[in-house]
């Protein structure tokens, strides 16, 4: 059976350390082979994305440049699918797949330097109808506007090829090889892990093992819950009370007017 991948806070991780608390070295770790765990370890990842992502979205945000967006381009949306690495010849994923939500896009005409980047505006519930305002070598200067309607992004067309930066939220990845970083959080290995032995526990019916592990699995989402709301609470002081002092307001721990 070939090796798991040590390489901290990856799927290969994940896979070692699910079959060492399922089966150690017995022979039942035949029972928790790689293909058997994938599956549970991905159906666990996306459930604590989605509670992390609830708690905290900061984790999930990215800068993602598209380089060379064709003239005319008004819809993103082909850069935002999975691609069929089974077509032949495969199609590739876009750049900006698992985009949930974008936040601000910035323009430049395509080559152009990075300060040539201005901010696009909005995001608008609508989109004007307008020509492309058009380009010449010497412009580098585009005006767009943006529009996310119905889960995909919208732009204005222009008429030259562009380069768009789009920072925005996205969900993370599937885990398919061992060395696939688990990207929602630096130490996620021991909750994953947990999360997913529970999901065999009801996949076996095994009560023990889904008590066990879901208690485990819960506690260690909870901390990084805890760790990623800290990570993001950028008042060391918590506000209190409105107070009548010559202060306007007083804050948590040095409160008088109370």
């Amino acid at each position: 059976m070939p090796q798991a991948s040590p390489l901290p806070n990856t799927l290969g991780e994940v896979v070692s350390r699910c079959q060492s608390l399922l089966a150690g070295n017995t022979a039942s770790v035949g029972l928790y082979t790689r293909a058997y765990l994938v599956p549970f370890i991905n159906q666990a990842y996306e459930m604590l994305q989605l509670m992390l992502k609830n708690a905290s979205g900061k984790n999930l945000e990215a800068v993602v440049e598209c380089l060379t967006v064709p003239a005319g381009t008004s819809s993103l949306y082909p850069l935002q699918q999975y691609g069929d690495p089974t077509a032949n010849p495969p199609v590739q994923p876009g750049a900006l797949v698992g985009l949930t939500d974008p936040i601000r896009l910035w323009v430049k005409t395509a080559g152009a330097l990075p300060q040539f980047y201005t901010p696009a505006n909005g995001p608008r519930e609508t989109l004007p109808n307008v020509q492309p305002p058009g380009l010449t070598p010497s412009n580098f200067s585009v005006v767009v506007t943006w529009a996310w309607i119905g889960e995909k992004l919208f732009i204005t067309p222009v008429a030259g090829p562009v380069d768009i930066q789009v920072y925005g939220r996205f969900n993370p990845p599937r885990l398919v090889s061992d060395t696939d970083q688990l990207v929602i959080y630096n130490q996620l290995t021991s909750t994953l892990a947990a999360a997913t032995c529970a999901w065999t526990g009801i996949e076996r019916s095994n009560t023990t093992i889904l008590q066990g592990c879901e208690t485990q699995a819960q506690a260690g989402a909870d901390n990084v819950v805890a760790d990623l709301i800290r990570g993001v609470q950028r008042i060391p002081r918590r506000l209190a009370k409105i107070g009548t002092g010559g202060c306007g307001f007083c804050g948590w721990g040095w409160a008088s007017n109370g």
